[in-house]
């Protein structure tokens, strides 16, 4: 296998002369990228939905921002964290899916957090 996991685009493994398990990574990425968005929808809306519900933001930097300026904050702040993250991938093409999973594995962890705390209150 030629490349690291998380940027390679070739992922395939030759064994007695054939490919096997190739992988395009340019499609992982794309993957990534629509995770990226579906859980950037579903923090913001969690979020405003337990908001709107009596709870509090458990980030204290984006509670004072919430605060101060309203939930247009959060939406600003994601969309800031987004663009930054483009800029980067168009700077560094080749650590596109490493970008993509930075974003997408914490987004994806904070919606299941907010989905289990609107579940039990």
């Amino acid at each position: 296998m030629r490349g690291s996991l998380l940027t390679s685009t070739d992922r395939s493994w030759v064994f007695e002369g054939r490919s096997v398990g190739g992988t395009d990574g340019r499609a992982v990425e794309r993957v990534l990228w629509s995770l990226v968005l579906a859980s950037l929808a579903l923090d913001v809306s969690t979020t405003w939905l337990g908001l709107s519900m009596g709870l509090t933001e458990g980030n204290p930097v984006m509670r004072w921002a919430i605060d101060g300026v309203g939930f247009a904050a959060l939406a600003a702040a994601k969309l800031l964290v987004v663009g930054g993250a483009v800029c980067l991938r168009a700077a560094r093409p080749r650590h596109g899916t490493a970008i993509a999973l930075g974003l997408a594995l914490p987004w994806t962890v904070t919606v299941l957090v907010n989905a289990v705390v609107l579940a039990s209150v």
